[in-house]
């Protein structure tokens, strides 16, 4: 099969003891990323996640301008973070009818923002529309090195 037209599974969340959600829903608009940024910053700042901060704002930022450019303005961008003590797991949901492929290892991805999130983040994926209203996710997860 072709990696652009492969099925793209999510990884289910392991969610540990003591792991805490954290939801943003912002409309489509070109401050959404700005908002999502502000929002991943203002959570982390004062963890012990604070040395995944910097990786976690860029790659939020990747996701929500890709949602936004893909989503109708009418739409909502929602954000989903859980963090745990190993790290933790961001998803940007939109109601984008395209699939984002994961490249076959090896394979480059053929945007920057994904070519970031493949070098930075510890494991990511995505998660197509298998029929309309559902949204496409994009997820990362990073990890604390230990």
């Amino acid at each position: 099969m072709h990696p652009s037209t492969a099925p793209v599974t999510r990884t289910p969340v392991r969610v540990s003891a003591g792991a805490r959600p954290y939801v943003l829903t912002a409309p489509s608009t070109p401050t959404a990323p700005k908002a999502a940024r502000d929002f991943v910053r203002a959570v982390l700042r004062r963890t012990a996640l604070s040395p995944l901060l910097d990786t976690a704002v860029l790659l939020t930022s990747e996701a929500v301008t890709r949602a936004h450019l893909h989503t109708p303005r009418t739409a909502d961008i929602l954000l989903r973070m859980l963090t745990a003590g190993h790290g933790l797991r961001i998803s940007v949901h939109d109601a984008a009818p395209a699939r984002i492929p994961r490249p076959a290892p090896g394979e480059q991805p053929d945007d920057y923002g994904l070519l970031l999130t493949g070098r930075l983040a510890d494991d990511w994926g995505a998660t197509p529309p298998e029929d309309l209203p559902r949204p496409t996710s994009l997820w990362f997860e990073l990890h604390l090195k230990q």
